[in-house]
């Protein structure tokens, strides 16, 4: 068991890791919203950018790793803005 107070302690660290890393990337995502381990982006670039971005977040931390989840192609069509 860990103490009431670890979840604080990992949002707290995870906030700093963030800010670290997107003032350290040149890709600026549209949209950034975390909630608790997730985090929600929005970028307006290709997929090798994407993948850059993730590559150079990786690299931040030893232990923390950033993936992403894609969406099926018919769901991406159906969110590109026009």
């Amino acid at each position: 068991m860990g103490t009431k107070m670890a979840v604080a302690f990992a949002n707290i660290f995870m906030r700093k890791v963030e800010s670290q890393i997107l003032s350290q990337i040149t890709l600026r995502p549209l949209a950034w919203k975390m909630y608790m381990d997730d985090i929600f982006s929005v970028c307006n670039t290709n997929k090798d950018e994407v993948t850059q971005f993730i590559e150079q977040a990786n690299s931040h931390h030893p232990t923390i790793k950033f993936t992403r989840l894609k969406f099926p192609a018919w769901k991406q069509r159906s969110l590109t803005l026009k």
